[in-house]
């Protein structure tokens, strides 16, 4: 009885240990792809003014 007492308190710690570090390892991702959001929107933005600024401008109708 008391090995199975033994076992069963490792593997109950075992599994909470492994949980707490999957938890984190969720949280860490989850935070690294919010940032990643926010640089790609960043850098949409950015880009798109780049796109306006080096467009070619229609200098016909400046010209009536």
């Amino acid at each position: 009885m008391l090995w199975f007492l033994l076992w069963f308190v490792l593997v109950v710690a075992a599994a909470a240990f492994l949980g707490s570090l999957a938890r984190n390892l969720y949280r860490r991702a989850k935070a690294v792809m919010r940032e990643a959001a926010a640089a790609a929107d960043r850098l949409g933005a950015i880009t798109a003014a780049m796109d306006e600024s080096t467009a070619p401008r229609d200098t016909r109708s400046e010209l009536r």
